[in-house]
């Protein structure tokens, strides 16, 4: 019990807070991640090699040996 009230204590005051808003920011973040990711890639297959691509011929860009 009194390790839960370490736990209230911490969660209050402001550095708990932050610590509290900055999780549920990561879980927003990768939730929707996950869900528009499989959504991607169920419906829109063609959108998906698409951005493969793209990202390809960036990487490809990218590596050349001059400047």
């Amino acid at each position: 019990m009194t390790s839960l009230r370490a736990i209230g204590r911490f969660l209050t005051d402001e550095s708990g807070q932050a610590l509290a808003e900055e999780g549920l920011l990561l879980v927003t973040l990768l939730g929707v991640g996950g869900v528009g990711g499989l959504i991607l890639v169920k419906q829109h297959p063609e959108m998906l090699h698409a951005i493969d691509i793209i990202v390809r011929s960036y990487w490809f860009v990218l590596s050349l040996p001059f400047p």
